[in-house]
């Protein structure tokens, strides 16, 4: 689906993708290169928690659930603990009994599962990143 670059345009916004699947990683990227935000890659939970801690501005994270070292529900938790204010959309290609519920104890804001059509990514990015005369 194309948009135009005005669409969701968020300049100054930091996001941060967690995620060990490199398909998926080219998926983020191209579905957000014409959004004008910043992107930060870690590969695993472990290193997102270290990004968060060693980064300033985050504003949003694009969360994997199942991944190598630190799941996405602990790192999750363990981020949110640090900084409350930086939105979570966990995503996840896996849909086991209970896992929504958990992602939303961790304390992420958004659950959504893959595959992720691209006008629901940008959508429910943009309810958080918008500013409010864009929404």
């Amino acid at each position: 689906m194309e948009f135009s670059d005005t669409t969701y345009s968020w300049s100054g916004k930091i996001i941060l993708i967690v995620e060990d699947n490199e398909t998926s990683n080219v998926y983020f990227e191209a579905a957000l290169r014409k959004t004008q935000a910043k992107l930060v890659w870690a590969k695993n939970g472990i290193d997102a928690v270290d990004t968060v801690k060693n980064t300033d501005q985050i504003d949003l994270i694009l969360m994997d659930i199942n991944m190598p070292k630190l799941d996405g529900i602990e790192a999750t938790r363990i981020i949110k603990k640090l900084r409350p204010e930086i939105i979570i959309i966990v995503q996840t290609a896996f849909i086991l009994s209970g896992e929504e519920r958990m992602c939303q104890d961790a304390g992420c804001d958004e659950f959504i599962t893959k595959p992720i059509r691209l006008k629901y990514l940008l959508d429910t990015i943009n309810r958080y990143l918008a500013s409010p005369k864009e929404m």
